[in-house]
């Protein structure tokens, strides 16, 4: 556990830094037109919901029910039949991603590279839960370090002997490195990356969707209109230029985001373990021992990104982007929210509180909306962030109120996996409150 703890640390912090240093370098080097990284924000944003939604169809689905499988073969089974769910939803997230591009006036080159980066995004997003459902921490760093890797190279690359880095050529650079990696995870399971076209995993998906997806899915869909929805509302009524200002301060906080996300795919599979022998006693200890070393994380990163402020005002915005610090204060404050909302939520969706949850995201989302009305209303751009705290903040007064008590429930019975009578009594016993 040490060291599976320790491989994805190090492996979100990579991948935080890299993504830190890269966002910090586009507003540098756009910095004369930041329109350009309010696009860049806003298919960022669109990769991450679309992720969020993958993870609530399958990733989180398969994660749940994948140490209920009593062989190999039926694990392999299993897998393979979300695998083939993920093909469709990754073609139709890049379709999405496509169209929208196009009918939002952008040029081909764009639309077609921005698909890209989103359908390898999902790739990726799928082979890195794969490996974290099985704790197989390593790989995933040593996948990341690939992917990475080969992106650092290729824009070095571009920098030295292209043309100006442009949208279209940074997506590209940034998908290679996504689907590099995606094929070597894939290349080393293939058991794992079947395509079971057929009746069979048609109604295993079915019950999946109809018990638990289908609720996840709606509570996805509300979270991100509260923690992304303000993006594109922002983008609607003031302009990408003042989606620039927006994200630019929220990405300070982007790294305690990152490693929450990736505490999530170690602590789902630990949570599933604990819950489906039924010891929410120790799935609640783990819960809150996580929410004390990533509260103190946290507040040590927030006391280092104040005293270092002064410094990166003017060293990273080149004192360009004006009045950044009072939306700093009100990001920091949604950051923490979100992480402590992030953190208790995973425990009711390992008991497959799905349904529970998606309506108190449904309650968040609409607080949410009332905030953001009153933004565009008072034509202050800036406070759209106090519609992310209050979304946050009602979603997680309904999370807290459905966690259980921490008295032992009964496991879940064993079944097996590749049948259509694997998901139902799995998951109709599965541990809850």
């Amino acid at each position: 556990m040490r060291k599976s703890i320790f491989y994805s640390v190090v492996d979100q912090a990579a991948l935080s830094a890299f993504n830190f240093a890269l966002a910090f370098a586009l507003i540098r080097v756009w910095s004369d037109n930041p329109e350009v990284f309010g696009v860049y924000s806003m298919v960022f944003a669109g990769a991450l919901a679309l992720t969020s939604v993958q993870n609530a169809l399958i990733n989180a689905q398969f994660t749940i029910l994948r140490p209920k499988a009593t062989s190999e073969s039926d694990e392999a089974t299993l897998l393979s039949m979300f695998w083939t769910v993920n093909v469709a939803v990754v073609l139709g997230a890049m379709l999405l991603m496509f169209a929208a591009i196009l009918a939002t006036g952008g040029h081909l080159a764009l639309a077609a590279s921005a698909a890209a980066y989103v359908s390898a995004t999902l790739l990726r997003e799928y082979t890195r839960s794969l490996h974290f459902s099985n704790m197989n921490v390593r790989a995933v760093l040593a996948l990341d370090c690939i992917s990475l890797g080969i992106s650092i190279v290729l824009m070095a690359a571009a920098y030295a002997f292209g043309p100006p880095l442009g949208l279209p050529i940074l997506f590209a650079i940034l998908a290679t490195g996504l689907v590099v990696a995606s094929a070597l995870a894939v290349g080393g399971q293939r058991a794992h990356y079947r395509i079971l076209a057929n009746r069979e995993t048609a109604t295993f998906y079915r019950d999946v969707w109809r018990k638990h997806s289908f609720w996840a899915l709606m509570g996805v869909l509300t979270s991100e209109f509260q923690q992304r929805g303000y993006v594109f509302v922002v983008a609607a009524a003031f302009g990408a230029g003042s989606v620039a200002l927006i994200q630019a301060a929220a990405l300070l906080f982007r790294p305690i985001q990152l490693v929450t996300h990736a505490w999530g795919k170690l602590a789902r599979a630990v949570l599933a373990d604990h819950l489906a022998k039924g010891d929410v006693a120790r799935a609640r200890a783990f819960t809150l021992a996580s929410f004390a070393v990533l509260g103190v994380l946290f507040l040590a990163f927030s006391a280092a990104l104040a005293l270092g402020w002064p410094f990166i005002s003017e060293t990273l915005f080149r004192g360009r982007y004006t009045d950044l610090g009072g939306i700093v204060v009100l990001w920091g404050m949604a950051a923490a929210v979100i992480m402590a909302t992030g953190i208790f939520s995973l425990e009711a969706q390992t008991l497959m509180r799905f349904k529970e949850l998606s309506f108190g995201a449904v309650l968040g989302a609409l607080v949410c909306a009332a905030v953001l009305a009153v933004v565009v209303v008072v034509g202050d751009f800036r406070a759209s962030v106090l519609a992310v705290i209050a979304g946050q903040l009602a979603f997680f007064v309904v999370v807290l109120r459905l966690l259980p008590r921490t008295a032992s429930v009964p496991a879940a019975p064993s079944q097996s996996a590749p049948d259509a009578a694997f998901v139902a009594p799995v998951e109709k016993d599965a541990a809850r409150p």
